[in-house]
């Protein structure tokens, strides 16, 4: 990927600030973008930088501006511009790290579900809208997708776009903050309810999917009717790279869900979904 290095990504976030930032450590879970963690004085920044032409930082900006309601469960941003010709976003640290290994999943869900509904409470106007329908060439789970999307209530709210564990922040058992609000977009709710899903089935807890679910509902007021229409609709999504994302859970400290194990895991979501009707 056409990326910065790290100390490049630090100097031109210095420069972006106007002030002089120490690199702390370079932070992994994802990889769209270089994460780092700078030190300005005593207080923690986190500056991304994007391959070129990438339109993450614009995107981010527009929802950041959105996020007031949200408290500290969204970051601030501090400054954003061009290193190099490549997109660079500077906010604030949310404190925290990724959920630890060991939390139960059950926990991770039953907040993670609390938390979606206010975000969904977001205003969405003027975001890219994108209802997420399956692809022609969703691979073995194209007709079945088709089929699922006729069943979908395409409604829009503020979605984040990319809503899994290691986008969250927690200190101890508590969810702190919300990060990589760069794929936010307007579009309906299912898309992240059955995304957040299928991430809690991959760190191996269908009973955390289904808490989260209960979660969302109670803290919403209303009820997903269409869940299991949107769980096929994500499952089409990621069934044919579902291996690659093992770099993001062992950045999350989850070295043990390899690519082995999440297509293990993910088939057999796949098949308490549609059962015989894969091949």
């Amino acid at each position: 990927m056409d990326q910065l290095t790290a100390p490049a990504l630090v100097d031109g976030a210095a420069l972006l600030l106007g002030r002089q930032l120490t690199l702390e450590r370079e932070l992994t879970g994802g990889q769209h973008a270089r994460t780092v963690l700078v030190v300005d004085g005593g207080t923690h920044a986190v500056v991304r930088g994007f391959p070129r032409s990438d339109d993450a930082v614009t995107r981010e900006r527009a929802v950041l501006r959105r996020t007031g309601p949200l408290g500290t469960l969204a970051p601030r941003l501090l400054a954003h511009g061009e290193v190099d010709g490549h997109p660079v976003i500077v906010t604030e640290a949310v404190p925290g790290a990724a959920p630890a290994p060991d939390l139960d999943p059950v926990v991770i869900g039953e907040q993670m579900g609390t938390v979606l509904a206010a975000i969904h409470r977001l205003d969405p106007a003027g975001l890219p809208d994108d209802a997420r329908q399956p692809m022609l060439r969703a691979g073995r789970l194209a007709t079945t997708a088709h089929e699922a999307w006729r069943e979908v209530d395409l409604d829009r709210v503020l979605t984040h776009g990319d809503f899994w564990s290691g986008n969250t922040v927690w200190q101890g058992d508590r969810l702190s903050g919300i990060v990589d609000w760069s794929g936010a977009m307007s579009a309906p709710r299912g898309v992240d309810v059955a995304w957040c899903r299928q991430d809690l089935v991959l760190l191996g807890s269908i009973a955390a999917a289904d808490r989260f679910l209960a979660a969302y509902e109670a803290a919403a007021g209303r009820r997903v009717v269409d869940v299991h229409a949107w769980d096929v609709i994500a499952a089409a999504r990621a069934d044919t790279y579902v291996e690659t994302w093992a770099p993001n859970y062992a950045g999350i400290g989850r070295d043990e869900v390899d690519g082995r194990l999440l297509r293990q895991r993910f088939d057999a979501w796949v098949g308490s979904l549609i059962g015989s009707r894969v091949h």
